[in-house]
This record gives C-alpha cells, structure tokens and sequence, in this order.
C-alpha cells in the first residue's frame, strides 16, 4: 500500500485507538488487522442526512430491533470520521462464507433478511395516495420509451431482429401497462375504502453485494440511503431487480414469496401493490432506451439474448407469484365463510334456546 494511503489510514484509527500490523485492499474496503481483531475500513462520500441514517441505523442494532453491520463508534463517539474531504468508518470484518457471484444464494437470504427488517420496523397503515401518484409517473416514463421505441421500429422497412423480437411481445407489455395505470389510478380500493400501505424503515439499496454472510450469521450492511417508507415498493423492486439477475429458471420464486411472507406477512392491499408493480419492469425499458441510443455498432445477437432472458424470467416470476398470493386469497376466503358459517349457526342455535 502506498506511503501516503498508509499515513491516512492512520490518521483514521488514530481516532479507534487501533494500531494495524497489515492492510489488505478489498475492492472498496481495506483489512485492517490488529492485536484488537480484524476491521473493515471504508472510505466513502456521505453528506450529513446519509450520516444521520447510519446513526439511526446504528442505535436500532444496539436495540436489538434489526439485525445489520453498522459502523463502529470512535473513542469520540463518532459512527463517521470525516478526513481529506471523504468520510471514512470503521465495522467488524466477517469472512463471508458465500460467494459475492452466488447470487442465488444470496438472493435466498436477501428476500429473509428484508422481510425481517420490515417487519421489525413497520407502522400504521396510512393514505398511499401520493405514492400510486409516484407509480403513475414512472408507469408513464417507462411507456413514453416503449412508444418511442415501436415507433421507430414500425417505421423501418425492415425491422432489426431485436426490434422484431420486441414488436411480438408488445402487445402483452403494453397490455399489462394499461391494467397497472387502471390498479394506480384508483381512490379507493376493492372494498370502496381509501387506499392504504404500512411505512417500514426501507434499506433503500436491498442488493446481494448489501448482504455479509458468516456460516450461519446473516445480515444485512450499507444503510447510508435507508430512510422510512411504503416498504412494498422495496419489496417490490427487490422481486424486479431479482428477476433481472438471475437466470429464468435459476430462481425458485414462490420460494423467494414464501421466504418474505413467512416473516412479514403482506396486508391484501400490498399484494395488489406487487402484482400491478410487477407488470411494468424497469428493466425492459432500460434495454430499450439502451439500444436506441447504442452510438457503436449494435450488437443485434447480444440485445435479443438479453430481450429474451428478461422475458422468460419476468414471465416466470410473474406466474409464480400471482399463483401464490391467488392460493392464499382462496385460503383465506375460505376460512372467513367457515367463521362466518360458525358464527351464523351459533346465532341460530342462541335463538332457538330462546
């Protein structure tokens, strides 16, 4: 390690009253090896509300309310040192005994580790107004680059083979866009009551790379965005950023659902949230966008295995899902009529006694 990175680090357990016999870089991290144990250094730009997060996150741990790696406070008391115009904070090392390229196994512990972290820190229902009113615009954004792009292809006499790939799953997509903004642009919800989401404390990063992993230990790192929120939505965009990682039929979803449920169970409104979240993914968007503004020569090969993953995986996810949640509304109303059947043959019995 260079001279001047060496006096830095330094400088920084200086205020840890920590004395390293050997660094190690470790992508964005540094091995900091002491007679006090081992420590993971990160270096790291935060601005004063990502350093307020952390303290939140921080005095949540020592409450025993979540499971996370946090940053381990200085001999000042500090969670952040602040040095040379970055910041800089200190954690235990944890010899990860999964790889960070096992996505799936990660993403098996991820969808549990958020479940129980929205659990732990969900609140009261409230208004989601403003939220399906979020949902509208991105809905929007996402089909003004799906408009744009069928335009451009339906103009040419003869459409690329990713163009040709895309105009034969269009109608789907887009019909699916139109059954979301029906879902987003309602008041009030199947019962004629206003629409309502529970706020949970919300990563705001949920990623495999955001997860350590020891033996049996698992949780989750990297809480500088986290903030207060309708948790479905990073329930929601964790399923869709899942679906583009992993291959179609790499991930077991109905597990992945059940693993989440299993600790945080969603309210009847939530899993509506998801299905019609669910039916507009980012992801397609952004392949489109990006070959229409490719500046090199195009790889037609390359965007049209790329097209062809997401859509399997995106179909896969979604059939899984929904299945699920259609077999826990059926369960569920089922048990509602035999207590309400109960409770109409007890009022009958009562009567007839009278």
């Amino acid at each position: 390690m260079e001279r001047t990175a060496s006096n830095q680090i330094n400088r920084i357990l200086f205020y840890y009253d920590l004395k390293p016999y050997n660094y190690t870089p470790h992508g964005q991290l540094t091995r900091i090896d002491t007679i006090a144990g081992s420590f993971a250094l990160k270096e790291k730009v935060l601005n004063d509300r990502q350093i307020r997060n952390l303290q939140t996150v921080y005095d949540l741990s020592r409450r025993l309310v979540i499971d996370a790696v946090c940053p381990l406070p200085s001999k000042y008391g500090d969670l952040v040192i602040q040095d040379s115009g970055s910041s800089w904070y200190l954690m235990p090392w944890l010899d990860e005994t999964v790889d960070d390229s096992d996505f799936q196994e990660r993403y098996r512990h991820l969808f549990v580790k958020a479940g129980q972290l929205h659990m732990q820190t969900r609140g009261k229902a409230v208004d989601c107004t403003s939220l399906d009113q979020g949902m509208m615009r991105v809905l929007a954004q996402r089909q003004r680059i799906w408009e744009l792009f069928m335009y451009q292809a339906e103009h040419h006499v003869y459409p690329s083979p990713f163009e040709q790939a895309v105009l034969s799953k269009a109608f789907i997509y887009l019909e699916n866009m139109q059954r979301a903004r029906n879902f987003f642009s309602q008041e009030k919800n199947d019962n004629g009551k206003q629409k309502t989401l529970r706020y949970a404390l919300c990563h705001g990063r949920l990623s495999p790379l955001h997860l350590l992993i020891e033996n049996e230990r698992v949780r989750l790192t990297n809480f500088e965005n986290s903030e207060d929120g309708f948790f479905i939505v990073e329930t929601a965009t964790l399923f869709e950023q899942a679906s583009a990682m992993l291959e179609p039929e790499q991930a077991n979803w109905r597990d992945f659902y059940r693993s989440y449920q299993s600790v945080c169970p969603l309210s009847s409104e939530e899993q509506a949230f998801l299905l019609h979240f669910l039916l507009f993914p980012g992801a397609h968007a952004r392949l489109l966008d990006q070959y229409m503004h490719a500046t090199n020569q195009v790889n037609e090969q390359w965007f049209v295995r790329q097209w062809t993953k997401l859509c399997r995986a995106h179909q896969i996810m979604y059939t899984a899902i929904k299945k699920e949640i259609d077999e826990e509304n059926e369960i569920r109303a089922a048990r509602q009529a035999k207590e309400k059947s109960g409770e109409e043959g007890h009022a009958e019995e009562e009567h007839a006694e009278t």
